[in-house]
């Protein structure tokens, strides 16, 4: 009896002793790229502790795109988890990018799983190049880091409502240096702030009901920050653009707000803006079917592109506009589905994404909105009912 007591009592030592060798081993990481030099892998090469728990991201250089991890990990999945049982080789595979058009986010139906959109219609960068997209009818703002296939819920995302941790149909939105978002939460009539990391947002605009008092907005759907932190709200159906300083409690009017029309002083339905370094704003005034320039401190717009002045019939209603250093204007035509660039120094205008129908194929829209022109060589286009983001290679 003592003997299996004794058997018993060093068996228990042995397994507490090996459990414990067990977790004290460290196995080590070797990463490659393949080809070299065309990206790289955020976590680092050596040894990690047993059973830790790691993320690892490829992220590919300026001209290559993410293709497929080989080793441990043999998936599309980027960023994606591992796990140390044991020393891995984990290989990121990078191929050149050469396209014309192709889809940088989601396209892969309406849904709510992380590579899908429900109804996309605002994109933003931000400092290091991840894409910000406000995933309008799953009320949340997803970030999709450089090279991801999947996007993260970062704002909202806890279904419609008008709580702080909610967003209702959010419109377009800005990124400032800091990676604070800024959302047009249009069906709750508010701008909400969401600092980095933030579980809920703060309201900076509006939010005190529907109404044109200079404390409201109505539906207020396009977003723009300046070089000092002031934001710009197009507030729809108040037919007006307003600017709210810093920690302001009322917004003033700096474009329109003379009611629905289209006089100069005027605007109707208006639905993007954007500024220029120089704080000139610029709105695509929607149902006027123009784009109308606003200098600081100007009374009235002035008319710089109108469906009237098209000899070519291409031009219907203004959904998003950008504008570039080259002094280049990019406008998404929703109802003709289609981008124009309008060079604004020669007065010279085409077509340079779209225009090819209504359709799902690469080279179509289904109700384009937001733009963006991060560079002089490509845009993106939130592609709203193909749910899905398009980068469009522009010709030089």
């Amino acid at each position: 009896m003592m003997r299996k007591v004794l058997i018993i009592i060093f068996l228990l030592f042995w397994s507490c002793d090996s459990e414990n060798d067990l977790t004290a081993l460290f196995y080590k990481l070797n990463t490659d790229i393949l080809p070299a030099n065309s990206g790289k892998v955020t976590l680092e090469e050596g040894e990690y502790k047993f059973n830790t728990l790691r993320t690892i991201h490829a992220i590919p250089n300026e001209g290559w795109l993410f293709d497929h991890w080989e080793g441990i990990i043999s998936g599309l999945s980027n960023p994606t988890d591992i796990i140390f049982l044991g020393d891995h080789d984990i290989r990121a595979v990078f191929v050149k990018d050469t396209f014309a058009v192709r889809t940088l986010a989601g396209g892969k139906g309406k849904g709510f799983d992380l590579d899908q959109f429900n109804y996309p219609t605002g994109i933003a960068y931000d400092q290091d190049e991840n894409l910000y997209v406000s995933d309008m009818h799953n009320h949340r703002i997803q970030k999709w880091i450089k090279g991801a296939t999947f996007g993260v819920t970062v704002a909202g995302g806890n279904d419609y409502g008008s709580d702080s941790n909610q967003l209702n149909e959010p419109g377009k939105i800005a990124v400032d240096p800091l990676g604070t978002i800024y959302i047009a939460d249009s069906e709750n009539n508010r701008i909400q702030k969401w600092y980095k990391g933030a579980k809920e947002g703060v309201t900076v605009a509006g939010g005190n009901g529907r109404g044109d008092a200079l404390n409201q907005l109505d539906k207020p759907y396009g977003i723009a920050l300046d070089n000092d932190g002031f934001l710009y709200v197009s507030d729809i159906d108040n037919h007006r653009v307003v600017r709210w300083d810093p920690s302001a409690k009322e917004g003033i009017i700096v474009a329109g707000g003379n009611g629905n029309g289209n006089q100069s002083n005027q605007l109707s339905y208006p639905m993007g803006i954007v500024l220029d370094q120089k704080k000139n704003l610029y709105v695509a005034d929607t149902y006027n079917h123009r784009v109308q320039l606003w200098t600081p401190g100007a009374k009235n717009g002035v008319t710089i592109l109108s469906a009237d002045d098209i000899d070519f019939e291409s031009f219907n209603f203004f959904t998003g506009i950008s504008v570039d250093k080259k002094n280049r204007l990019y406008v998404s035509d929703y109802e003709k589905r289609q981008v124009v660039e309008f060079n604004m120094t020669s007065n010279s205008i085409k077509i340079v994404a779209g225009g090819n129908q209504v359709g799902s194929k690469p080279n179509q829209f289904s109700d384009p909105f937001q733009i963006i022109s991060k560079t002089d060589d490509f845009i993106l286009v939130a592609d709203a009912k193909n749910h899905r983001i398009q980068k469009w290679k522009l010709n030089q």
